[in-house]
């Protein structure tokens, strides 16, 4: 989603809440975090980012002797697809999803902005370091804008 949509969508639902009182534009901001939590798990659980494209695939993992531990391919990120993972910060201001802990915070981080990460040690306990690919995991999808859409459309109620 470009900026431009993001600035249109952003004063599109300010125009819309700000009709509501605070307790409900609270309501409408835990529900809109509420639905973009699950539509992004439910990405991450595909292995796609917010663009549509599919993520790049993990390496095949070989243990010390070099023989084959776990093929390449398969499903990312057992950890980071439970909801319990992913907190809701609402406001009548606005909503932010952010990760519960530290640990999920650094695991998330590492792929979103492909950073290099200490994978283990050498005998003489040199580090062995792996620069991670850029794995979007959080974002705004085009279908995310319908959710906040949909949210608008409920909080205002029919007219």
């Amino acid at each position: 989603m470009a900026d431009d949509d993001l600035s249109r969508l952003d004063e599109w639902m300010g125009q819309v809440l700000h009709g509501l009182s605070p307790p409900e534009r609270k309501r409408a901001a835990q529900r809109l975090g509420r639905d973009l939590r699950k539509s992004n798990l439910k990405r991450i659980g595909q292995n796609v980012q917010p663009d549509g494209t599919p993520m790049e695939p993990k390496k095949a993992r070989y243990d010390r002797r070099g023989r084959l531990r776990e093929k390449a391919g398969g499903k990312m990120f057992q950890g980071l697809r439970y909801a319990k993972h992913w907190r809701i910060d609402a406001t009548e201001d606005g909503v932010t999803v952010t990760a519960e802990s530290p640990l999920v915070d650094r695991a998330a981080s590492v792929s979103q902005f492909g950073e290099t990460k200490t994978i283990g040690r050498l005998r003489d306990r040199t580090p062995i370091r792996y620069r991670y690919p850029v794995r979007r995991l959080m974002g705004l999808s085009p279908e995310d804008e319908d959710l906040a859409m949909n949210v608008a459309e409920a909080m205002i109620g029919p007219e």
